[in-house]
């Protein structure tokens, strides 16, 4: 196998880890219709990720829909296959400023959504699943509205600094990792301990 064959292979894989992680999300029923976004670098700098495509119902989408972005390119929302706007201006900034980023998982689930909207997010180790996070969970307290300019994703990336999840005041909760199944995993029980 080339190393181009391979770099096809390992972008096939994650395709399927992504759809995969977006179909999971869709059965706990954290995908509010088609909003909220995941992402996944397929490059080895982490500048060219997969993300989920916009007006695809969460329980639809299929390792072939995802939409190949590179963060470098501001011509992306041109594109006809152009992702969510606030997906872009979210996922691009992290692929482009976090080097943990290779996973980006953007969601809005109940639980952790109504804590994020609580004057104080903080999550107290009173448990197993909530010791997972103490010291370990950025907190962004200066939501903008719907990310739609590259300032937005930049501010939210400078948030979460070097950590792999981040409550997002008044907003939602974003979780980082090296593979899809770290992210999801951390998502998962980010809800959990909320």
């Amino acid at each position: 196998m080339t190393h181009h064959d391979s770099r096809l292979a390992d972008e096939a894989a994650i395709r399927v880890d992504l759809a995969a992680a977006i179909r999971l999300a869709c059965r706990a029923d954290w995908h509010e219709g088609v909003a909220n976004h995941f992402s996944a670098a397929v490059s080895a700098d982490g500048r060219r990720f997969l993300v989920n495509p916009r007006w695809v119902h969460w329980s639809r989408v299929r390792a072939s829909d995802l939409v190949l972005c590179d963060a470098d390119d501001p011509a992306t929302l041109d594109r006809p296959d152009a992702p969510d706007p606030s997906a872009w201006s979210i996922h691009s900034a992290l692929h482009r400023m976090l080097p943990q980023a290779r996973v980006a998982l953007h969601i809005h689930p109940p639980h952790a959504t109504a804590l994020a909207c609580l004057k104080d997010p903080a999550i107290k180790p009173v448990d197993q699943v909530t010791a997972r996070f103490f010291n370990r969970l950025a907190y962004d307290r200066n939501f903008g509205g719907i990310a739609s300019e590259g300032a937005e994703g930049e501010r939210i990336a400078k948030a979460i600094g070097n950590h792999a999840a981040v409550m997002m005041g008044n907003h939602g909760v974003s979780t980082l990792g090296a593979t899809v199944a770290e992210a999801r995993d951390a998502l998962y029980h980010l809800e959990r301990a909320a």
